[in-house]
């Protein structure tokens, strides 16, 4: 009995989906548990299998790649050998018939799985919707190296691609987000979090401002200074993965991500032990506002020993910040709040903020990772101990 492909529900709130593109053609024997086609939702891109076997038939009339359907549309149906196609009166439900499977990083394309050798030819192999994007940008496809399974090039390629056309920052695009997605595979990733009572750290960032004015190192560039001084009390922290072994790094290079238009960026401040707070401040600043003037070179984000994201500017308490490979740890930081907290035996408001750590478990233990997350608690709690650094 002929069964129906229909455009499925992959979330409560999905009312529709892209078909990006078939992984199977029109006759094609298809088992049970092969990926067989992917769906564009709000939220990701998705491999959508089959727990069905049969001949996949598509109708004339269904809908063609780069085509956005209701859920429960139909899209084509699974035959018995021999069996014909039938005549379709009514619009299909959503059927259970695939699921998704989903990739992690929301900003990265899945790689395919086809599980039918590609046909030979002189043209290097492009999905549907990598040939479409191409056309649109007025891209040359034909010498794209493709990341996909067997070298098949898809939508992610033809991004990378079209954005190394057109400036350095596009460079220093592919370059981060090759390094986050490499990390989501390949580090085993360990996050621990703690609570840090910012209020002199509070006060300390409100007399620079009286002395410097507008010129007065920010938070972000306090929390870089600080924890250089931590790496180099706990120089474990400051390594990296290299050729299956740990690598310890002589130096301190700081990468601090940097929001802008075009996606997260980290631009590293190189020997930061060795700089004073100002010195710091105006090298972050420098690096930011050409990060965010797409004037960033590629190598203005190489060899960072260690990285420091902060979103505490988006209202975010905590978060899982991605390990920028090959680098050991990344230090996430949250918004400094006011709340109720005992000081002194009292209950008084504080200025706290939340710190998390992410490490790579092949280079740290639980323990040191801790301890150095601890330190950092420590400067942040009492300033003095690392401006003595200063002098």
């Amino acid at each position: 009995m002929a069964e129906e492909i229909a455009m499925p529900r992959l979330g409560w709130t999905m009312e529709e989906g892209t078909l990006v593109e078939w992984l199977k053609t029109e006759g094609d024997q298809v088992e049970a548990g092969e990926i067989l086609f992917t769906v564009e939702s709000d939220k990701a891109l998705n491999e959508i299998e089959t727990f069905s076997g049969g001949i996949l038939c598509i109708p004339p009339d269904a809908p063609q790649p780069g085509d956005t359907v209701p859920v429960g549309t139909l899209l084509g149906y699974l035959l018995e050998p021999g069996e014909t196609m039938p005549v379709r009166t009514q619009p299909a439900e959503p059927t259970p018939m695939a699921t998704a499977s989903q990739k992690t990083d929301p900003h990265s394309t899945p790689s395919i799985h086809p599980t039918s050798p590609a046909t030979a030819t002189t043209d290097p192999a492009i999905s549907p919707r990598a040939r479409r994007i191409a056309t649109e940008l007025g891209l040359d496809w034909h010498q794209i190296k493709g990341c996909g399974r067997t070298g098949r090039i898809v939508e992610r390629d033809i991004r990378a691609a079209s954005a190394k056309t057109t400036s350095p920052s596009g460079r220093v695009r592919e370059l981060i987000a090759g390094r986050l997605s490499q990390s989501q595979h390949e580090t085993v990733a360990v996050t621990l979090t703690t609570e840090a009572d910012a209020t002199e750290l509070v006060n300390l960032r409100a007399e620079l401002k009286v002395a410097q004015g507008a010129t007065a190192p920010t938070f972000n560039h306090l929390f870089a200074k600080l924890s250089a001084v931590a790496l180099g009390e706990h120089p474990l922290v400051n390594s990296s993965w290299q050729d299956g072994q740990t690598h310890l790094h002589s130096e301190i290079h700081l990468s601090i991500a940097v929001d802008t238009e075009d996606g997260l960026l980290t631009p590293v401040i190189r020997n930061a032990a060795s700089k004073s707070l100002n010195q710091i401040a105006t090298e972050a600043r420098d690096l930011a506002l050409r990060a965010r003037r797409r004037t960033l070179n590629p190598t203005a984000m190489q060899g960072g020993t260690f990285t420091i994201t902060n979103l505490g500017i988006y209202g975010i308490d905590a978060f899982t910040p991605v390990i920028n490979l090959p680098q050991a740890a990344i230090l996430g930081l949250g918004r400094i709040i006011e709340k109720p907290a005992v000081y002194q035996g009292q209950v008084v408001p504080r200025a706290l903020i939340t710190l998390s750590l992410t490490f790579d478990h092949r280079i740290l233990d639980g323990g040191p990772a801790a301890n150095f997350l601890d330190r950092v608690r420590t400067f942040i709690e009492d300033p003095s101990l690392w401006l003595e650094e200063e002098h």
